[in-house]
């Protein structure tokens, strides 16, 4: 009864907000590939939006009991309901963001990992995303609270983020809160766009224990956009002040590029240099992060990949070689392609395979000899 009633919660919840967005201004156009949110917007500065994800999708990874591992839900939370609002304040504009992530399938804000106990006590519907108050000055926005990162945000190609087909969930890319994924809590940023250049910083303000990122962890970004016609470059930093194995601190690195080749066809590429602990697998479960090696945590990611667009169809190929300084059998390879449909201006469909293959065995006990396999379809509404 408790999990129908969480599920009745959310559905009743997103109707009401649709309904105030309508109230608002009506539905917003949809943004493309690279944003898969509109938004509502009436004459206050007051902006409603979020989008919907639920999907298929079939996981099999080597070296487990069970074989696949198939499911018709949102698993990680990946839908959204978000709201902004703007005030001009003379020569400067005052703007807010609360963004929500929630899970359509079960009720639950929680990924497959967590089972919730039978009075839910442990979870909850919607967990924040994106939160945070600043100020737009002619130098550039200033604001504080949780925001995501510049290593995410920025070089981020993957049209298929927050869906089961995330290059993030195959070691595509890094992975969470000094990786591709995740939120800063508790942070100061400054962003600034100047013509073709665009910078960004983000600095932890906090020493209470339940921030995700401490005080004096940092992560900036550079990025050149259109410098010859169709190119974009940057490179782009994550820094842990203090982590168990380095009291120094860990960064990584990405340098990105992309290429629009033609009308219809571009290239990227990405290339992480990484030494943050749990922002990859190349610890893997098997080097503890109480480890006196440095090294747990430590590997290159490079990723390149094609986007091409025909009629309503956009077809995303990737290929990353991982090598780890970890252990030899952590290397592995990914392989992923999908295709994404636009049925409508709100609305996409995307389907597609990833494989992810380490140089193990496949047939070991240890995290690092799975070979991961998802087959998914999802659907994508925008509002």
């Amino acid at each position: 009864m408790g999990r129908d009633m969480k599920k009745l919660y959310t559905m009743a919840f997103l109707l009401a907000m649709s309904s105030t967005s309508v109230f608002a201004g009506g539905h917003g156009a949809h943004e493309g590939h690279g944003n898969k949110m509109s938004a509502a917007s009436g004459g206050s500065g007051v902006h409603f939006y979020g989008r919907i994800y639920l999907g298929y999708d079939r996981i099999k990874e080597s070296g487990t009991d069970g074989g696949s591992v198939a499911g018709l839900r949102d698993n990680g939370q990946k839908s959204r309901l978000g709201i902004k609002f703007s005030e001009n304040l003379g020569g400067l504009t005052l703007l807010g963001n609360a963004e929500y992530k929630f899970d359509l399938g079960d009720g639950d804000a929680t990924s497959d990992s967590k089972t919730c106990s039978a009075t839910l006590s442990d979870c909850r519907t919607f967990n924040l995303m994106i939160g945070n108050l600043g100020l737009m000055t002619p130098l550039g926005y200033v604001g504080m609270g949780t925001f995501e990162s510049p290593y995410k945000t920025m070089g981020m190609f993957d049209t298929n983020m927050d869906t089961a087909l995330a290059m993030n969930e195959h070691g595509g890319t890094s992975k969470g809160a000094f990786g591709q994924a995740g939120n800063w809590e508790g942070s100061l940023s400054y962003h600034a766009k100047m013509g073709p250049l665009e910078l960004a910083y983000m600095r932890g303000m906090s020493d209470k224990a339940n921030s995700n990122v401490g005080k004096g962890d940092y992560s900036f970004g550079i990025s050149l956009t259109d410098i010859i016609g169709g190119l974009q470059i940057g490179f782009v930093r994550a820094h842990d002040k203090v982590t168990t194995t380095a009291t120094g601190g860990e960064s990584n690195d990405k340098v990105f590029a992309s290429y629009q080749v033609m009308p219809g066809l571009g290239v990227f590429y990405t290339e992480e240099d990484m030494d943050i602990e749990d922002s990859n697998v190349f610890n893997n479960g098997n080097v503890g992060t109480t480890a006196s090696s440095v090294l747990d945590g430590g590997g290159d990611i490079d990723t390149i990949g094609i986007h091409y667009t025909m009629g309503n169809n956009m077809i995303q190929f990737t290929h990353t070689n991982a090598e780890s300084r970890v252990a030899a059998d952590m290397d592995y390879q990914t392989i992923a392609i999908s295709n994404q449909m636009r049925l409508s201006k709100a609305t996409d469909i995307t389907f597609g395979i990833s494989r992810q293959g380490f140089d193990g065995s496949g047939s070991g006990s240890g995290q690092n000899d799975k070979h991961k396999r998802t087959v998914a379809i999802g659907i994508i509404h925008s509002f």
